[in-house]
């Protein structure tokens, strides 16, 4: 299990809804940096060069937007091909 798990989200923004739901239903824990209420989480998401939401950060892995795959992949749910 990924260590540490950081969502970049926003209000009103169903993509950041559907990764916190995804998340939840798989029993993982998440620390939410809100844009809309944090300048500081907004700075970082500049920082990252990103410029849209929601972005995941699971370990090394850096998902942007919903993709469910990609978060299967970096949680270890889904095993390769």
């Amino acid at each position: 299990m990924p260590q540490e798990i950081t969502v970049y989200s926003g209000i009103h923004c169903a993509p950041c809804d559907a990764v916190k739901a995804f998340l939840k239903e798989h029993g993982y824990s998440y620390t939410e940096k809100n844009i809309n209420k944090d300048k500081e989480a907004r700075q970082e998401l500049r920082d990252m060069g990103m410029v849209s939401i929601p972005v995941t950060l699971i370990g090394e892995h850096r998902i942007q937007g919903f993709d469910r795959e990609k978060l299967e992949g970096a949680l270890g749910l889904k095993q390769p091909a």
